[in-house]
């Protein structure tokens, strides 16, 4: 379409809003409100927003008047905050000509719009499909008794299609295992160099973004909207004495199925793999949201196979007084017992999450390393240099270096030397306990001995 001065216009993306309340309960105005802010993140213009207090219509989710005064405001997408069936879906565009989208494929649609990497992609049609193949068989079977161009406008299906889905999915998994594959080898590699990796995860819209731009001192998009990360964004942290590679990650929202989880499981796999995960919540949420959403993100933590130490960081503390503070931090004890209050925006409170950072991280340990006086020697001598911090140098017969770093990643430089006759000793200097070599300890362990 054109305008009088032949310049192209986008067609405006419109949609009406359709809530059903269940009669035994009211409906919360944070659905409606978080289902206009994904409406409007997906791109449409939101028309009106439709409500009933019904149990859910076979045909339609709502009784089929609702259906028809949403329909006749002339909206692109129907949008209802329900489930819909492959039923419903086949019923209400036969019906009213308008194509439905329920809940999830409105987040589905604004994955897809904001997936600019290969693996964003892949991981957005894995999802797609593993929603739609169930879908697909009931489809068919309807179409035998109406007319129908298709499921959802991609044309008409006939025996085969579920073949062809299954297959795609399996095309798509392959890839995103060499992915998977890629990224452990990347993450084992920061490792080698000395690095702890620390892992941003949270409730959409939580502010993980303004977070990590305060502590990577980056400028990565920031937006006061749902899902504006949905590829992982590593950075450099240099606090103190340590430093570690800070990860910002997709943010999770309540009801989230499982197989998006699983399609979107090499994302998801920067905080699994994570040394640390800080578990950003918005301490601005009403107290009733709160702490459904704090426990929402615990359970995708446990979905996704996360068991790395937590921090909680309440934020955006500047958005409420200091007794509404105090009194979220009790009603959330038992989900985040010491949690670390910011304000990502402005800066408040991030030397004490620094200091929380530090203490959880697995802790740095002294040890003298003596090495051969020989070339090999002094090659070994660099790769130490690139993985701890060297404290002393003594030169003689043998080098002797007092180092100050992680027990395992020296151990695996001392066991990448090029001589393995080479005269390597390792005395710990520093007289404090660590896990066993291989395992990453986890909640609930016992602490070492001398703790």
């Amino acid at each position: 379409m054109r305008d009088e001065g032949g310049r192209s216009m986008r067609r405006e993306k419109t949609a009406v809003l359709l809530f059903r309340e269940d009669p035994r309960e009211d409906l919360r105005p944070e659905e409606v409100t978080e289902l206009r802010g994904l409406a409007e993140a997906a791109g449409y213009t939101v028309l009106a927003e439709v409500f009933q207090r019904r149990g859910r219509d076979r045909r339609f989710q709502l009784g089929r008047g609702k259906v028809v005064e949403a329909a006749s405001l002339g909206p692109n997408k129907l949008i209802f905050n329900e489930p819909l069936s492959p039923g419903q879906i086949f019923n209400i565009g036969k019906e009213f000509e308008i194509p439905p989208m329920d809940r999830f494929n409105l987040i589905l649609e604004i994955f897809a719009s904001r997936a600019s990497t290969r693996e964003a992609k892949l991981q957005v049609e894995l999802a797609r499909l593993s929603y739609e193949a169930p879908f697909v068989r009931t489809i068919e079977s309807l179409k035998k008794l109406s007319e129908r161009p298709g499921y959802r406008g991609s044309g008409s299906y006939d025996v085969s299609m579920y073949r062809d889905i299954k297959g795609r999915m399996a095309k798509i998994r392959a890839e995103l295992r060499a992915v998977e594959e890629t990224g452990v080898r990347r993450r084992e590699r920061r490792r080698k160099l000395g690095f702890d990796l620390v892992a941003l995860a949270g409730y959409t819209n939580a502010g993980k973004s303004t977070l990590f731009n305060r502590l990577a001192e980056e400028a990565v998009a920031a937006k006061d909207q749902p899902f504006t990360t949905l590829s992982p964004t590593t950075r450099a942290v240099a606090a103190r004495d340590r430093r570690f590679l800070l990860t910002d990650t997709v943010g999770f929202i309540d009801d989230l199925p499982l197989f998006l989880i699983k399609a979107f499981r090499s994302t998801l796999a920067e905080i699994v793999e994570a040394d640390l995960v800080l578990l950003v919540v918005d301490l601005s949420d009403p107290p009733e949201v709160l702490r459904e959403r704090v426990a929402s993100c615990h359970g995708a933590l446990w979905d996704c196979g996360c068991y790395a130490p937590l921090v909680s960081v309440l934020n955006k503390v500047d958005l409420i007084t200091p007794e509404e503070a105090e009194e979220r931090c009790r009603l959330l004890e038992d989900l985040a017992p010491t949690p670390v209050l910011v304000s990502a925006r402005e800066g408040l409170g991030l030397e004490a999450l620094l200091d929380a950072i530090l203490e959880k991280l697995p802790p740095l340990e002294e040890f003298l390393v003596r090495l051969p006086a020989s070339e090999a020697g002094m090659g070994q001598l660099s790769r130490l240099y690139e993985v701890a911090e060297p404290l002393e140098v003594r030169y003689g017969e043998e080098v002797e270096v007092l180092l100050r770093g992680r027990r395992e990643i020296v151990a695996k430089a001392l066991r990448g030397a090029e001589r393995p006759e080479a005269d390597q000793d390792m005395d710990d200097r520093s007289g404090a306990a660590t896990a066993p070599e291989g395992r990453r300890p986890k909640p609930g362990d016992p602490p070492p001995d001398g703790e």
